[in-house]
């Protein structure tokens, strides 16, 4: 609650920041008093005061003081004469610890006439003056002897003497005596000195000030003052009245001076105390009070001077008051309360001059309820006018506030014209023209009004509004930190407005106020979302109106990519490089990030290796989307994956596989190579082509009009294996031999397979016997042999002879009646038969051996 009356508070005195002292008046009273004087507009009733002496402006007293427009004055005491220096005094308008208006010019005490003329030849003269003219500062005034104050003053028993000299011009003081004794001079300005008498002795005598200076005239002026005690209070006072016009009063006096001189002439002021103020009455507000009341008596043309206290607070508000009439009512309104607050006040009043009255009984009251209204505007340029959006937020400092309805108000400066609404939502649309539109938002409730709230907008600065650069911004786990240029022309300070929803509509609008002084703020986490961008207005508030100053885009915390480039199919590919081009929106709002650039992974499939060379290309800059991939194979397989990156990371890939062509000159060039070489070497044995000739023909060519035709010998060895009986199966005890029968018909060829290994005989030596038999079986072997020799030449000639003559020559030979089986080695070497042949009559057969 006390935050929202702060708030309150801080808008008043912002709309009345401009009601500063407008203007100061000073007056000397007497050599110790200055009275200073003003007038201000506005609720403020506090003012700060600076008193500054010499015209280095050296400020000597600085404070705030109550006071009531428009009788604004304050009198201030100093330590030193008036006279001693240039007295100057500036007012400004406080309303709280943070809102103060700007300072009032100077105000400096005037000089009407010399306070000394120096007669030719002749003695000091002192010239009488009023009292103003007497103890205005006589620092600049041009004489030719030296100047002492005070002088001729009454000066209290204990009490601080200050005395000042100022001397010629030209001239500095060298000395200033009190009571014929020298006292450490004080610096008061260039040329003026003071002295400080502590404390001051009653003496029956008047004492002696004198001052010695550096010029010509050596000669010491010299003052006179009285020193004495004040006067005691008298005793037994009476005062009778019988109309309340004319009082009589008596009185016992106290102890008498023994010098009777004019300026210890005692005198007796009567103070005349008012009477309890009656009928107090007060009409409270949500944050103020007035207060009311009688003064019993004919008081006409009287000013008067009242105190109003507030409790439980303790604050006391002063005002001053002047009588028309009898039995006037007098008014006053007190500020700066607390809304639906208890409070009791009482009133006690004094004639100026005069000490204080009795304090009234207490009365008690309770504010009321405080509703304020922050509004807001949002304006969009159409095709001959503006959209006008006017949205508020209300504050309310009690819960049973009801709010009845909404007046929204808006006047048109270009069109003179003014449209009002009522409204229960906080949001309403109007339809303007382009130029300088007021619009004021005002909440009725059930118990009164709230305070109007005003906002000026220009709509023509849509038509010549800039295109502001964004600038990026980055928040935190405990929100955004917003900072902007100052502005010197925000003379209203400053309003920052975003969406709660991001970029995203419908757009949540907020907005936040600050003031002129502030270019820098803070707002929390709540509300705002991880990955969602969120763009940030920041308005200049100038007398036309807001005005868009910057604007900042960011995200509370940045995450991955959701959506992933895409390459395009147009792609340049050679056999040695491959340029990528892809497509991708990186400004897009609804990318959970700024986009900072690009991953490219390309990986290489091997057709024989198990390992795929593999590597990453990043691309920094989020809006180049084109690579160029060097160092590839021709006629490789590549897959490629591309991903677009934020702070938080790269996010999904888009996979595609590309297969580089063949190097199509690389293969030209190894078949031309060779062919060339070939050329060239035809060239060079082109002189030789004859010789060269007669050698092919020899390898290569075969005799003209002979044709060769494979031999058929399978039948042959067939019938000179049953001759000898050589394919006999028998057992052999030393070699593992194997039989396998190849059959093949007449066309096949048939190959004889030698065997080259021996076996040792198993038994004792062969004998005589078997030494015949095998002579035997060799020679029938070379009888076979020169018999294929013949066939052999059958068979040439039968070639030559044509087809006919071969199968008339071969009908006449032995035909072949089995296939020929495949021949077993003999112990000596030679091919037999795997059925052994009949041995000679009268032969003993041999024994069986390998």
């Amino acid at each position: 609650m006390r935050a929202l009356s702060a708030v309150c508070f801080l808008l008043l005195a912002l709309s009345s920041v401009r009601c500063s002292a407008s203007q100061v008046e000073v007056r000397a009273l007497d050599t110790w008093r200055l009275e200073v004087r003003w007038n201000a507009s506005g609720a403020s009733r506090t003012h700060e005061v600076q008193v500054a002496r010499t015209s280095r402006f050296e400020v000597v007293f600085q404070g705030n003081v109550s006071a009531r427009a428009p009788f604004n004055t304050w009198v201030w005491k100093s330590e030193l004469p008036l006279q001693c220096a240039d007295n100057s005094v500036r007012v400004r308008s406080v309303f709280n610890s943070t809102a103060v208006s700007a300072w009032s010019q100077w105000a400096t005490t005037t000089v009407r006439a010399r306070a000394y003329i120096s007669a030719e030849n002749g003695p000091l003269e002192t010239i009488r003056m009023g009292v103003s003219d007497k103890v205005a500062s006589q620092q600049n005034v041009p004489s030719s002897q030296a100047r002492l104050f005070p002088m001729e003053e009454v000066l209290q028993e204990g009490t601080s003497g200050h005395f000042c000299c100022i001397p010629p011009a030209g001239a500095q003081v060298t000395e200033i005596r009190f009571k014929n004794k020298p006292y450490t001079l004080t610096p008061v300005d260039e040329q003026v000195r003071a002295i400080e008498v502590l404390p001051l002795q009653f003496q029956q005598l008047p004492v002696n000030l004198a001052c010695k200076d550096s010029s010509s005239s050596a000669k010491d002026q010299t003052v006179v003052n009285y020193i004495t005690f004040p006067p005691e209070k008298p005793q037994n006072l009476s005062c009778m009245t019988k109309n309340l016009q004319i009082i009589t009063c008596k009185w016992e006096c106290g102890q008498q001076l023994d010098v009777d001189h004019p300026l210890r002439r005692r005198r007796y002021s009567l103070r005349v105390h008012v009477s309890v103020p009656e009928c107090v009455v007060v009409s409270p507000g949500a944050t103020d009070v007035e207060v009311s009341w009688y003064l019993i008596g004919n008081f006409t043309g009287r000013h008067f001077i009242c105190q109003i206290t507030m409790e439980p607070t303790g604050k006391t508000t002063e005002g001053q008051f002047v009588v028309s009439e009898p039995e006037q009512s007098l008014r006053a309104t007190v500020q700066l309360l607390q809304p639906s607050s208890q409070y009791s006040t009482t009133v006690r009043c004094a004639l100026q001059g005069n000490d204080w009255g009795l304090w009234s009984s207490n009365t008690s009251f309770s504010t009321e309820p405080l509703v304020t209204v922050d509004i807001w505007t949002r304006s969009r340029r159409q095709a001959y006018n503006c959209s006008l959006t006017v949205l508020w937020n209300t504050f309310n400092s009690a819960s049973d506030s009801n709010i009845k309805v909404f007046e929204v108000c808006v006047a048109q400066d270009s069109t003179r014209s003014r449209e009002c609404v009522n409204v229960k939502e906080m949001k309403v649309y109007f339809t303007v023209g382009f130029g300088q539109c007021n619009v004021s938002v005002r909440a009725v409730t059930l118990r009164g009004s709230s305070i109007t709230s005003y906002i000026s907008v220009h709509t023509g600065w849509l038509i010549t509004e800039p295109m502001l650069k964004e600038k990026r911004i980055v928040g935190n786990p405990e929100g955004f930190l917003l900072s902007w240029s100052a502005l010197s022309s925000a003379t209203c300070g400053y309003a920052v407005e975003w969406c709660m929803m991001g970029n995203a509509e419908p757009c949540d609008l907020r907005w936040r106020k600050v003031s002129a002084n502030q270019t820098s703020l803070s707002l929390s986490a709540e509300g705002f979302r991880k990955g969602h961008r969120y763009t940030f207005r920041i308005f200049s508030c100038q007398t036309e109106g807001h005005r868009v100053h910057e604007k900042h885009t960011g995200y509370l915390e940045e995450q991955e990519p959701l959506s992933a480039p895409q390459l395009s199919y147009s792609l340049s590919i050679l056999w040695s490089s491959m340029l990528l081009q892809w497509s991708f929106n990186e400004e897009d709002s609804e990318h959970p990030g700024f986009i900072t650039g690009y991953r490219l992974t390309i990986q290489e499939h091997a057709d024989w290796t198990y390992s795929n060379r593999f590597w990453n290309i990043s691309v920094e800059d989020p809006h180049r989307k084109s690579e160029t991939v060097e160092g590839v194979k021709e006629g490789q397989r590549y897959t490629i994956q591309l991903a677009a990156c934020t702070r938080a990371g790269c996010g999904l890939e888009s996979v595609h596989t590309i297969t580089t062509p063949q190097n199509h000159y690389l293969l030209m060039a190894k078949v031309m190579t060779p062919l060339l070489i070939l050329i060239g070497c035809c060239f060079c044995l082109w002189p030789c082509k004859e010789t060269l000739k007669g050698i092919a023909v020899d390898i290569f060519s075969f005799p003209s009009g002979q044709r060769m035709k494979v031999l058929e010998l399978d039948d042959s060895l067939f019938e000179v294996s049953e001759m000898l009986r050589a394919l006999q199966v028998e057992d052999c005890k030393c070699c593992n031999l194997d039989s396998v029968d190849m059959r093949s018909s007449m066309e096949d060829k048939s190959w004889l397979i030698f065997t080259e290994e021996r076996c040792k005989p198993a038994g004792p030596s062969p004998s005589e016997e078997e030494l015949a038999w095998d002579e035997l079986a060799a020679e029938r072997i070379r009888a076979e042999q020169r018999r294929w020799s013949r066939v052999k030449g059958q068979a040439v000639e039968t070639v030559r002879n044509g087809e006919e003559a071969e199968e008339t020559q071969l009908s006449g030979n032995q035909p072949l009646t089995s296939p020929p089986a495949l021949l077993k080695p003999h112990s000596a070497g030679l091919l037999t038969s795997s059925e052994t042949a009949a041995p000679p009559a009268g032969a003993r057969p041999p024994a069986r051996r390998c």
